[in-house]
């Protein structure tokens, strides 16, 4: 009789066990997909600036030269390239959430805008005038200092997630309960 009622208990706490972990992993995964949707507001940021600048200097230039002899500079070119890549990169990771590889892919689109934006910072000033509006510059620092604090904040969670998934006994079970690690930004 003491044996099967040590069995049962022992039953009971292990199914109490997984579903306890279970609860906090799904909790964990939720808090990493509120934090994958900041980065991506504040992603969607930089293409909404351009928009609007590109908007506000087809009306009136201001002396600054972003389109010349009624054609784009190749710097905004590249940066609007650079913004179509990260639009499709958040299409992927949108898709499929913590995901390793989708955010593998945000993050070298990330990369590449702003490697792109400092070059277009780098272009000197001529004749015709600068090439990147001082407000503009103001803004794009504004949104870059939030992509990072949010950035930052949602890598901090997939870490915390990640050690959780990789914990002695959980790593035992997490995958038969369907969880995988998430990929850092």
């Amino acid at each position: 009789m003491s044996d099967s009622l040590l069995l049962w208990a022992l039953l009971a706490l292990l199914v109490f066990w997984g579903v306890g972990l279970h609860n906090r992993l799904m909790r964990m995964r939720a808090r990493g997909f509120s934090a994958f949707g900041s980065v991506e507001k504040h992603l969607r940021e930089y293409a909404d600036l351009v928009a609007g600048q590109m908007q506000k200097f087809q009306t009136s230039l201001d002396g600054v030269t972003i389109v010349r002899s009624g054609k784009l500079q190749p710097e905004w070119e590249a940066v609007l390239s650079a913004l179509e890549v990260l639009d499709h990169a958040l299409k992927g990771a949108r898709a499929t959430p913590l995901a390793i590889e989708p955010m593998a892919g945000l993050t070298q689109a990330t990369t590449a805008l702003r490697q792109v934006w400092d070059s277009l910072q780098a272009v000197p000033s001529d004749l015709a005038g600068p090439v990147l509006p001082h407000d503009m510059h103001v803004l794009w620092d504004a949104v870059t200092y939030r992509v990072e604090n949010s950035r930052n904040g949602y890598n901090q969670i997939l870490i915390q997630y990640n050690e959780a998934l990789a914990q002695f006994p959980a790593r035992w079970i997490v995958g038969l309960m369907g969880f995988k690690p998430g990929g850092m930004l």
